[in-house]
């Protein structure tokens, strides 16, 4: 309790310093705010396309100055408005599959109606706003940090059930799945380790204690897109986003209610239901979906069921007042039957029909955004994340519960229409219990620990040719005392506190900003330099004689250029990143029998350094083209004062599950009703572990690194829009038929399908 209200301390500390620029812009500022209030200014028109035609399901956004304001999608007449605005000075952007509008800019008085019509152009850059990369969002072109964005329409054009799917084949983002559907999902990104990835789903926090996560079970069904930012962002986040963030954004409420309905089946007595509605009536807000996936699987004990739900709820009857509301929940089972695939030390000794496992995960996240003036909006949300799983084997049944409660608020203060101010507090309370952590009497308990981040931002953008995002983050990491376990290898641990300080800096500069009509069109140079902390896991910390375990750390650089061409029909962009990480944890002894006398400390090292290139081509309206081609050098380093790493890993070994080479590319083609998509992920050997044993192989005298081959995995799908809102679709999964493993000895499913019909209601066509 006394932690507690330290942190309600806090956040009142933050609550008041908006409540005190509200009192002096009301003493002392001019009759122009209040008149704007009373008033309200007005901003409506329409979205064409190139041919003047209106366009539906267009995204608007309005941000004033550099803040994102509010977003809306045109209706059936291509209209789009937003209403009770204050005056100042706005810009506007609008997007769809294949399109993107110029920003427009302009300044409204108080009370003012305008009506702009946005013509929208051919184009391989999207001017959507990301808000991953920066607190508030930002405006794409104007991050300089290396981001990825899959649309809502990229998910429909390849039927992607799963969002690791999405992921597979970015650049620099390497998917390992220790099997089919339903086994453990890791996701490596620019080199860095499976947990140093930071994962949200509508801004909710769903790592694990110590940055572990298995995306498995998070569908497609109900998400609006899927935004990858590579590069430490602890300065955003704090612990965990060492390498990257992967942010999910689930599907808002928009326009008339509308409802739309799923039916799949394939391969393998695979079945796939799905539901969803949405809508906008007097400022409120409401979208859900909910689905189910179920499927045999291909050998025994390979059976899988999911079902997933997305709910958003808001309320707001001006953009200066918004009330919005998440969940996220999904239950799943998976049996699994182990690696049965490549064997090179022959201890395979069947398929396991007794493993299963069964996931629990919710995530809740309700926030309040109040616009004081025309200068300073406030945040306040609070999110809670609880994870259960259950794990059934052969030796024994064992289950691991976690626990993430944030509490978050920023404000965001307009300096000038090219300056904004972001600064912020949050305290973040995790916790993990698990059947192998335990006490003196041998008895599971639970292990928390609470961090408290006070952190800044400052994005400025002089010119239309420049921007410049600075930010830095200071947290206190306070681990509560541990207990002593019962075998006396641990001793009981007193409370402990580390503090860490995260700074980040990111650019974008138009360096060549010519006519759209010119073959060599816009260049931007765009980088950016900044650190990453992840705090020890719950193993980490109870399997450990050390009471000084650090936080891991990093420290990353990336520069690159984007060159468009041919009027935006083309982009292509060459990005080099180097990724150092410090102060790893490495482990030290241990045994299976007695996993207590497993001993940890911050010694290991390790780099990555590569090149990521992609390529986005859109020749003419009917066909979208993007390519990719990641070359990866990773490198284990020696331990700390040593000139060798801990066995029987070597010095100069490359990281596992790491590719040096992989590269993808998706095609898409549209004709009046007809949707055609290819799509393939090209992913070169890798260095991996036995299968079996992992490194414990080489404990036995057996070799225990292997180089994994490479592979392709190729797919292709359709989808026909019938009259009356039904479109039916097909997809064809690898479509080579290969006999591949994304994780060496597990194989993944051979030549499958899934086929099936959606119905919108009303129909949009």
């Amino acid at each position: 309790m006394k932690k507690l209200r330290k942190s309600l301390f806090f956040l009142a500390v933050f609550s008041f310093t908006p409540l005190l620029a509200v009192s002096q812009s009301t003493n002392s500022g001019p009759a122009a705010t209040t008149h704007s209030r009373s008033r309200g200014a007005s901003i409506e028109g329409r979205v064409l396309d190139p041919e003047g035609l209106v366009v539906t399901g267009a995204r608007v956004t309005l941000l004033l100055g550099l803040t994102p304001v509010d977003e809306r999608e045109t209706n059936a007449d291509g209209h789009y408005s937003f209403e009770k605005l204050s005056g100042g000075s706005y810009r506007l952007t609008a997007n769809s599959p294949g399109f993107s509008a110029l920003s427009t800019a302009l300044e409204i008085q108080a009370g003012e109606s305008r009506i702009i019509d946005l013509m929208l152009k051919i184009s391989t850059a999207e001017e959507r706003v990301v808000v991953s990369a920066s607190l508030g969002g930002a405006l794409a072109p104007q991050v300089g940090s290396s981001v990825s964005l899959v649309t809502g329409q990229d998910i429909q054009d390849r039927d992607a059930e799963s969002v690791y799917q999405l992921l597979q084949g970015l650049p620099s983002v390497e998917v390992a799945q220790t099997g089919r559907r339903g086994a453990l999902t890791t996701v490596f990104i620019r080199g860095g380790n499976s947990n140093y990835n930071q994962v949200l789903i509508d801004g909710v926090q769903l790592n694990l204690f110590g940055g572990d996560f298995d995306f498995s079970s998070i569908g497609t069904y109900g998400v609006d897109r899927v935004e990858v930012l590579r590069g430490p962002q602890s300065a955003l986040y704090g612990s965990n986003a060492v390498a990257g963030v992967v942010n999910i954004v689930s599907e808002r409420g928009e326009g008339r209610p509308h409802f739309s309905f799923l039916v799949e089946g394939g391969s393998l007595y695979t079945r796939r239901f799905g539901t969803g509605g949405s809508g906008l009536t007097s400022g409120f807000s409401w979208a859900y979906n909910l689905s189910r996936l179920d499927t045999d699987g291909a050998v025994p004990n390979d059976r899988y069921w999911n079902q997933s739900s997305y709910l958003s709820l808001g309320y707001s009857r001006s953009p200066k007042r918004q009330f919005t509301f998440h969940f996220f929940g999904d239950a799943s089972k998976a049996g699994s039957p182990g690696p049965y695939g490549s064997d090179p030390d022959h201890l395979f000794t069947g398929i396991d029909t007794v493993s299963r496992y069964n996931q629990n995960l919710f995530a809740y996240r309700a926030a309040y955004t109040e616009q004081f003036t025309d200068r300073l909006r406030q945040v306040f949300s609070v999110s809670v994340a609880p994870n259960r799983n259950y794990f059934v084997s052969p030796f024994g049944d064992s289950f691991l519960q976690s626990l993430r409660v944030v509490v978050h608020t920023h404000g965001e203060l307009t300096i000038s229409p090219r300056d904004v101010f972001v600064y912020g507090f949050e305290f973040d309370r995790e916790q993990i219990k698990d059947t192998f952590i335990t006490n003196v009497a041998n008895q599971p308990f639970d292990l928390p620990r609470s961090g408290y981040g006070y952190f800044a931002e400052n994005r400025w953008s002089p010119t239309h040719r420049w921007s410049l995002t600075t930010g830095l983050r200071v947290d206190n990491f306070r681990t509560d005392a541990v207990p002593p376990d019962s075998f006396g290898s641990r001793p009981a641990f007193p409370e402990a506190s580390v503090v860490k300080v995260s700074p980040r800096v990111s650019t974008a500069f138009l360096l060549r900003d010519p006519s759209n009509s010119e073959a060599v069109g816009a260049t931007r140079l765009h980088s950016s330099l900044g650190t990453g902390i992840r705090e020890p896991n719950g193993f980490e910390l109870a399997f450990t004689n050390n009471p000084k375990l650090k936080p891991e750390q990093s420290i990353s650089f990336d520069g690159g250029i984007e060159q468009r061409l041919f009027s935006d029909r083309a982009t292509f962009d060459i990005t080099y990143f180097y990724n150092r990480y410090n102060d790893q944890i490495v482990v030290l002894g241990g045994s299976l029998t007695h996993l207590s006398t497993f001993t940890s400390d911050n010694l290991a090292n390790s780099r990555a350094q590569g090149i990521e290139s992609t390529l986005r081509l859109r020749p003419y309206r009917p066909l979208e083209v993007s390519m990719q081609y990641t070359w990866l050098d990773s490198e284990i380093l020696a331990l700390d004062h040593s000139s060798t790493v801990s066995a029987p890993f070597e010095v100069g070994q490359p990281l596992l599950r790491r590719p040096r080479e992989s590269g993808s590319f998706n095609v898409t083609w549209r004709r009046h009703r007809l949707t055609l998509n290819t799509n393939a992920y090209i992913r070169g050997q890798v260095f991996d572990l036995e299968p079996n044993l992992g490194a414990f192989a080489c404990t036995l005298g057996l070799p225990c690194f292997f180089n994994a081959k490479g592979y392709i995995l190729a797919n292709a799908g359709f989808s026909y829009q019938l009259p009356g809102g039904v479109e039916m679709h097909g997809q064809l999964n690898n479509l080579l038929n290969q006999q591949y493993e994304a994780a060496f000895g597990f194989p993944a499913l051979r030549l499958n399908f899934l086929a099936g019909l959606r119905f919108q209601i009303p129909s949009r066509h």
